[in-house]
């Protein structure tokens, strides 16, 4: 059995992944907007059988191309319209992603080189957590990945037209699953690369010709869907798309907005611990290989790209997990082979358990003595999520307990010389650490957060009303009310929703129900033909009889 392990050890990783990553997706409900936006889209794909156009309650949706949606359609019609079913093509897409950094970091350099990428990666907070998500990035970023790094690898050597080929392809796939900031990540990552390399011989010439046919097949991939889209229903869907990626560009939307730092804490702290062992790397500027070079300039493309756009949301930067864990698994591999102590490396360690045990902790210590400091919170909304009535035990604590011991004494073992098995226990001691918080303290969070406006609309389900949140962007009010299209349903864009004049005060052809929060209660007074229902946790809800003539 151990041999068969030694040589095929693809196949263990992906067994692994699975147990790490397949359990405790559904156990806890989606998360307003990200998660619940895609899972809607989907969830309307199998209602209407559209499956060519993205659409939101009902109306065409020009914010994303359809990819993922059709990953995460194909997936609810396996396991139903749920959380888990929502979330799983994202745990395929870490069943992939690891296996192949082990084979392409075993091709660079050897198979330690392989599970040390593979082991950042899957050890660091962020990354590990994105993959048991309900979002589009993890399946986009490896696509622009692929697209990038596959002409590099050792198997396409005597091959590069295949690999530009199959690269143009993965782009190709990336614009259909986001958009075309795929595309413009590939070509400033070639460009700069290229710069870097002077273009000094024949060799270099033809290099730069190569990324050419990349762009083609990728336009031409993205095309057999945006090209059918503007053929059946015109320019509109992409006039809106490129608007809106312009206004994403230019202003913070709905809220998503930050200082221009804002990414550089986000992989700082969110990469822990990765990120100490990557940060002197990512700062030189000389590089050993090419591959070092294309990840370095892959990470500060995507770090000052989106450090630049105005819309600050944490999963934008999360394709620098890719090169950030490369650049801390080569730092590792190369200080293992010298008398390196990593004596530096071991403070900031200690530093970065000590404050994520603190930031574990926090949470079921709040929920616990909540009663004690809740006077101290000045937010009346946030001050009103907390007064749910949340359950906790004492033993959530376990938790940030291991990651603190599992911590600790990787420092201990890389201070006693034990400097290999310490690099792999603070990476390994996140695994449980994250596997347990999913279905442990992440739902007690959600109760908190949206858990009564969540339960309010699966209160709605099955039957004939229109429900609206007021003043604040949601998706969880179609998702969860399950909410249908109406009888003379139809795709065109001018079909519009019952406005808001109708909502409030006009003749209106059902019940209509309204979400708000608690700091937009003294408004929603002004509007007398609606009745209050209750209030809970920060929602007031609200309903207005429709009277029949």
């Amino acid at each position: 059995m151990i041999n068969y392990v030694k040589k095929y050890p693809i196949l263990l990783i992906c067994l692994i992944s699975c147990l790490v990553l397949m359990p405790f997706l559904g156990s806890v409900r989606l998360f307003d907007w990200d998660e619940i936006n895609f899972a809607e889209a989907a969830r309307e794909m199998l209602i209407t059988g559209n499956y060519l156009q993205v659409q939101i309650d009902f109306k065409p949706f020009w914010e994303k191309p359809p990819l993922f949606i059709w990953m995460q359609a194909l997936s609810m019609k396996v396991f139903g319209v749920s959380e888990y079913a929502a979330r799983f093509p994202n745990a395929i897409c870490g069943i992939i992603t690891l296996p192949l950094l082990f084979s392409i970091g075993s091709s660079l350099k050897d198979k330690h080189f392989g599970l040390l990428w593979l082991l950042t990666f899957i050890g660091s907070f962020l990354p590990h957590f994105y993959f048991k998500s309900g979002i589009i990035d993890p399946w986009f970023n490896l696509f622009i990945f692929l697209g990038i790094i596959i002409p590099f690898l050792p198997v396409f050597k005597n091959k590069q037209l295949l690999a530009y080929i199959i690269g143009g392809i993965s782009i190709g796939c990336a614009m259909l699953t986001k958009g075309p900031v795929a595309l413009l990540i590939y070509f400033l990552v070639y460009l700069i690369y290229l710069v870097i390399q002077s273009f000094r011989s024949q060799k270099a010439m033809s290099i730069v010709l190569y990324p050419l046919l990349t762009i083609a097949v990728s336009v031409f991939m993205a095309s057999m869907w945006f090209g059918i889209e503007v053929f059946q229903h015109g320019t509109w869907f992409l006039r809106e798309f490129i608007q809106y990626q312009i206004r994403l560009f230019r202003t913070g939307d709905a809220g998503h907005s930050g200082p221009i730092y804002y990414h550089i804490i986000i992989l700082l702290i969110g990469c822990f611990p990765t990120s100490i062992f990557a940060f002197r790397k990512t700062i030189q500027f000389q590089a050993s290989s090419h591959i070092e070079l294309l990840m370095k300039v892959l990470f500060w493309i995507v770090l000052i790209l989106f450090s630049i756009v105005s819309t600050k949301i944490i999963h934008y930067s999360s394709l620098c997990y890719f090169p950030l864990t490369y650049l801390a698994a080569e730092y590792i591999y190369d200080s293992l082979k010298s008398a390196n102590s990593f004596s530096i490396i071991k403070v900031f360690l200690a530093i970065g358990i000590v404050f994520w045990t603190i930031l574990l902790a926090a949470v079921p210590i709040l929920g616990i003595y909540k009663n004690s400091i809740i006077h101290l919170v000045k937010d009346p909304f946030v001050k009103a999520n907390l007064e749910a009535q949340v359950q906790w035990f004492g033993y959530e604590l376990l938790i940030p307990l291991i990651f603190l011991i599992g911590g600790f004494v990787s420092i201990m073992m890389m201070h006693r010389g034990h400097k290999r098995k310490g690099i792999y226990t603070v990476f390994l001691s996140t695994i449980p650490t994250l596997w347990l918080f999913l279905p442990i303290i992440a739902p007690k969070i959600e109760a908190y957060t949206q858990g009564s406006a969540i339960e309010f609309y699966q209160s709605l389900q099955g039957k004939d009303i229109h429900v609206y949140p007021y003043h604040f962007k949601s998706y969880a009010h179609l998702y969860y009310s399950q909410k249908q299209p109406s009888v003379n349903y139809s795709m065109n864009i001018d079909d519009k929703s019952i406005d808001e004049h109708t909502l409030y005060n006009g003749s209106i052809d059902k019940d209509v129900y309204v979400v708000a929060k608690i700091k937009h209660e003294k408004e929603m007074q002004e509007h007398k033909l609606f009745t209050k229902l209750y209030s809970k946790n920060g929602f007031v809800f609200y309903k207005r009889i429709h009277q029949i003539p």
